[in-house]
């Protein structure tokens, strides 16, 4: 049902589907996010996380990586990534039965590239029926950052 390969952060190989059904209780709060990086020498990398975060105590995370073709703009790149965010989102959802957040790597300020796509990206995630946490607030987007590289 959710494609891939996915690990805990341990790198350890995990069914992801019996983990969302192991870890879909009320104490703990959905999110997913994703990041992507074209690293050198390397071929482009998109990180998506699932994340169960029991406020107050920490977050239990999950992720997989895909090397699909490199977008050629900072647009197309951002809209990939919320994509991904928001089809394993939709999966993620069927299985628990409940809300979940999608966290997006963009900045609401306007003083970075990204933000003149704040609008459309956060309509995407809204229009889908998710609610969205952006920059510098999203910390599934930002887990997802450390295993870009």
């Amino acid at each position: 049902m959710i494609e891939g390969l996915w690990k805990s952060l341990s790198g350890e190989e995990v069914d992801v589907v019996e983990k969302i059904k192991e870890f879909n209780q009320e104490k703990y709060n959905v999110h997913v996010g994703s990041d992507s990086c074209l690293n050198s020498g390397e071929k482009f990398r998109l990180i998506t996380t699932i994340c169960f975060r029991e406020p107050g105590k920490g977050v239990i995370v999950f992720w997989r990586a895909k090397k699909p073709t490199c977008p050629d703009t900072l647009y197309k790149r951002l809209q990939l990534e919320v994509l991904d965010s928001i089809d394993v989102a939709s999966k993620v959802q069927e299985l628990c039965g409940r809300d979940l957040t999608i966290h997006v790597d963009i900045n609401p300020d306007e003083k970075f590239e990204s933000n003149k796509f704040y609008d459309e990206m956060v309509g995407m995630v809204k229009g889908c029926g998710f609610k969205c946490i952006t920059k510098p607030d999203a910390f599934a987007s930002a887990i997802a950052d450390m295993y870009t590289r």
